[in-house]
């Protein structure tokens, strides 16, 4: 069983009912010791979606990847037109909830480390593509950047978004590791991701089980 969080309340709630998956970060407070340690003994795991912290505030900056290729070609047609207005830029700015969001941010940033360091397991999630700014393929590359931010190495997050995901939907077994008997859904890229995260865009070819499938990402 999975469930959605905003408010540590709830966490509290849903860990004392034994759930498996938290979806979302806790964004109202600092997670205690005393949840994170139950959560570890419950074996609970936790998928932070950090990127779409950042989307509910991040377009009123123009932050820098907004004009980069691979961005650009992940959104939906007109998205782009639509967020580089001055408008649409000032009304995120301008919102009432705009400083909320980006302090949320900043907590679920917090308590993925947190949770992190005290072994609790860490998946990757986005939920992009459930609005257009949310772009789906770039926002997984823009998770495992902001998870680096958030105090994760490249190896970790890269780990978080493999291994971790695929022990999370229970397919260990065939997915999730480069390993002999596994099913060789992978990427190749042209530079090494361990040194900058942002070197997972750099696409070479990608491969689904074992067979080439596009030169560079998808189109």
């Amino acid at each position: 069983m999975a469930a959605h969080v905003y408010y540590l309340s709830d966490l509290k709630q849903l860990v004392a009912d034994s759930v498996d998956i938290i979806a979302h970060s806790v964004r109202s407070d600092t997670i205690d010791e005393a949840t994170i340690a139950r959560m570890k003994a419950q074996q609970v795991i936790y998928i932070p979606t950090l990127s779409l912290d950042e989307y509910a505030y991040i377009y009123g900056q123009k932050p820098d990847w907004i004009n980069n290729e691979f961005f650009r070609k992940s959104l939906e047609p007109g998205v782009y037109e639509m967020i580089t207005l001055e408008k649409y830029q000032n009304d995120l700015k301008n919102a009432p909830n705009y400083t909320l969001n980006k302090i949320a941010f900043e907590t679920a940033k917090q308590n993925m480390l947190r949770l992190f360091k005290a072994g609790v397991l860490i998946a990757m999630g986005t939920d992009s593509g459930a609005t257009p700014i949310r772009a789906q393929g770039f926002s997984e590359h823009l998770e495992l950047q902001l998870m680096t931010e958030a105090g994760l190495t490249a190896l970790e997050a890269i780990t978080v978004a493999t291994k971790n995901a695929a022990t999370a939907l229970r397919i260990q077994q065939y997915y999730g590791t480069l390993e002999p008997g596994k099913v060789a859904d992978l990427i190749i890229l042209n530079e090494d991701p361990t040194k900058d995260i942002k070197n997972t865009r750099e696409i070479f070819a990608i491969y689904k089980d074992g067979k080439e499938v596009s030169k560079g990402p998808l189109p």
